[in-house]
């Protein structure tokens, strides 16, 4: 006859079922029964009298896996009710028949109680409705559009964002991306509009000197390079000052393909290591000296017209959402954790409102 396996950790999985005073967290690889010693523990807990199913909640973070662990925590309760005997069978019993008291659900749905059973105090209407991932996309690009609209082709921003080069139409999905993060307080941002674009003068005479060395460099070389990859970049950068009109814009767009180091291979330039070297180091101190520099600043400069731009349609994405008096999955989880934060009686009636809060899955909470 086999005798039954013991896990060398069986110590540690008894405590979790056992010792129901303590605040417990507990990592294990996959598969190893976290979920299974989790729904166990909540068991105890009943069984011992440490609380009710309506003091109890057990956070989860998808769908699947609150189904999942709602019936294992049903099977598992009616498996220990029918074999308790005394008082832990009638609390077990008890326990059973007013199941459905219990919370077993995402974080967000949770979040979702705390604000319904405390609507006033979370400055919500009682009855919103919570937006799916789809339709919060949809309200997301409804207000970026709103935002263009109101705001008009001779927007400052807006204006200033095109002569750099950027499309505010082109915005959408960055936009949609940037109110994915309300926890946020405040989004780095540079007062662009205010300040004006960066002086690109330098970097402009230096990119003529250079192109004037290209002029007399590329015929001659080879049309086909091999896998060089700077002879490409000079016909491009060539080609490209050639059909770009000559705006700030331009310039950036020119000086972007200007980067140091550029991959060489020596024998495919006419003048074999010593030119392929000469004219790799001519290309790096453009860029170093200039190009990259040139670069970042034209980038901040573009940055801080994005954002403040995104700051104003969002104003608008948090109308959109309340006209329609729903609350996107961001909003549950930042206005139960305000709630909280900000409402020491509030916190106090949750203390006692649920006394036991079991977590699977630890690991994908966040900051909120």
């Amino acid at each position: 006859m086999t005798s039954r396996f013991i896990p060398p950790d069986q110590d540690q999985r008894d405590r979790i079922v056992t010792d129901l005073d303590a605040n417990m967290l507990v990592e294990a690889a996959a598969g190893t029964g976290k979920t299974t010693i989790m729904v166990a523990r909540m068991i105890a807990l009943l069984r011992e009298g440490r609380c009710t199913p309506a003091t109890l909640a057990a956070v989860t973070f998808t769908r699947k896996a609150a189904a999942e662990l709602k019936g294992r925590f049903a099977a598992g309760l009616a498996a220990a009710a029918r074999g308790a005997p005394g008082v832990e069978g009638e609390r077990l019993s008890g326990a059973l028949a007013c199941l459905d008291q219990a919370f077993v659900g995402t974080i967000h749905s949770f979040c979702s109680r705390l604000l319904r059973e405390r609507p006033v105090e979370a400055g919500v209407d009682p009855g919103f409705g919570e937006l799916t991932e789809d339709a919060d996309v949809r309200y997301r690009k409804e207000a970026w559009i709103r935002y263009l609209e109101q705001a008009g082709p001779h927007h400052p921003v807006l204006t200033a964002l095109s002569d750099s080069g950027v499309r505010p139409t082109d915005l959408t999905e960055p936009f949609t991306d940037y109110c994915r993060y309300p926890d946020l307080d405040r989004w780095p941002a540079h007062r662009s509009l205010e300040i004006g674009p960066p002086d690109l003068s330098a970097a402009q005479r230096a990119l003529a000197d250079y192109l004037s060395h290209l002029e007399r460099l590329l015929p001659e070389l080879p049309r086909d390079p091999g896998n060089d990859k700077l002879m490409p970049r000079l016909r491009r950068i060539h080609r490209m000052n050639r059909r770009l009109p000559e705006d700030p814009a331009s310039l950036f767009a020119i000086l972007s393909l200007v980067t140091p180091e550029p991959s060489i291979v020596q024998k495919m330039w006419p003048g074999k290591k010593e030119q392929a070297l000469a004219e790799r180091e001519r290309h790096t101190r453009l860029a170093e000296d200039f190009a990259v520099p040139a670069v970042r600043h034209w980038l901040d400069y573009r940055y801080g017209l994005v954002m403040e731009a995104f700051a104003a349609a969002a104003r608008i994405y948090d109308d959109v959402r309340a006209e329609s008096q729903s609350l996107n999955y961001q909003d549950l989880l930042i206005r139960a954790a305000r709630l909280l934060q900000d409402q020491p009686a509030v916190r106090r009636y949750f203390k006692r409102r649920f006394t036991h809060l079991l977590v699977d899955e630890f690991q994908d909470t966040d900051p909120v």
